[in-house]
């Protein structure tokens, strides 16, 4: 059941980006905007299937779509991995934290009370852990996504080593960015996120704090492996862990809430 949740049937996670270029030119870098990332652990219900979540989501599309303040975006997200932490992951995406603050309180106001009647049996998300990030996309992937969810998402914790920060990563991102370009071109893409909360204080996804989180996302598992694959013949891990350390946790991603454009 779980690898159903969220999983909209009509829905097709597109980013409008070409795959017609020439593999030779570099990748289209995306401008540095930077949106507010709001991540929320969530618990499936004693109603929980997918037919419930669909229809959960389909409420909160509906809501979203007649809101003076909505989100850019909303994904959920099941992890790969073992936790007693939760059973989900939504995540809000808010153009900034004023349209966050005016969305929230719109939603208390206005919708809160009857959706949480109709759908709380299904999935409860924790008031106390919700998690907020500055987040900047790194690149565009290569081609266009038009696979059906669910999509593939790894997340690096990153905790610099003593000495090291921002300056001696941006050279080496620099080479990835670089190969990346180089190669066969596919769906990954990447975010920085900058939290926004102190990371040591929190029992969470990995047991220590960090400095920053990344997250890469394809719409395949194949082209996951194969990226990977294609990434451990270079020398790039090597440049990264002699400035850092990470933790990665996979997670399978679907859409609730689609960008508008």
């Amino acid at each position: 059941m779980k690898k159903n949740i969220f999983y909209l049937t009509a829905l097709i996670f597109v980013f409008g980006c070409s795959n017609e270029s020439d593999v030779s030119e570099p990748v289209e870098v995306v401008e540095p905007q930077t949106v507010l990332a709001e991540y929320m652990w969530c618990d499936f219900g004693p109603n929980t299937s997918p037919e419930t979540l669909d229809a959960l989501a389909a409420d909160f599309r509906e809501i979203t779509e007649n809101s003076e303040n909505r989100v850019v975006s909303a994904w959920g997200y099941i992890p790969s991995f073992e936790t007693e932490l939760y059973d989900a992951v939504w995540l809000n995406v808010w153009a900034s934290a004023e349209e966050r603050d005016a969305g929230w309180a719109d939603w208390l106001a206005n919708n809160a009370e009857d959706f949480e009647a109709k759908h709380n049996d299904t999935l409860n998300c924790q008031e106390d852990r919700v998690f907020h990030f500055d987040a900047v996309a790194g690149m565009q992937p290569g081609v266009e996504w038009s696979d059906e969810p669910p999509f593939n998402a790894d997340y690096h914790f990153c905790t610099y080593k003593e000495g090291n920060g921002d300056a001696e990563l941006e050279p080496i991102m620099a080479s990835f960015d670089s190969w990346v370009a180089g190669r066969e071109k596919d769906s990954m893409w990447y975010a920085w996120h900058k939290p926004l909360f102190d990371t040591s204080n929190i029992n969470g996804s990995v047991v220590n704090g960090y400095d920053y989180m990344i997250a890469f996302y394809w719409q395949n598992n194949d082209e996951r492996e194969a990226g990977y694959s294609a990434y451990g013949e270079t020398d790039l891990q090597s440049q990264f862990d002699s400035i850092e350390s990470c933790e990665i946790r996979a997670f399978e991603g679907y859409p609730i809430v689609e960008p508008s454009s």
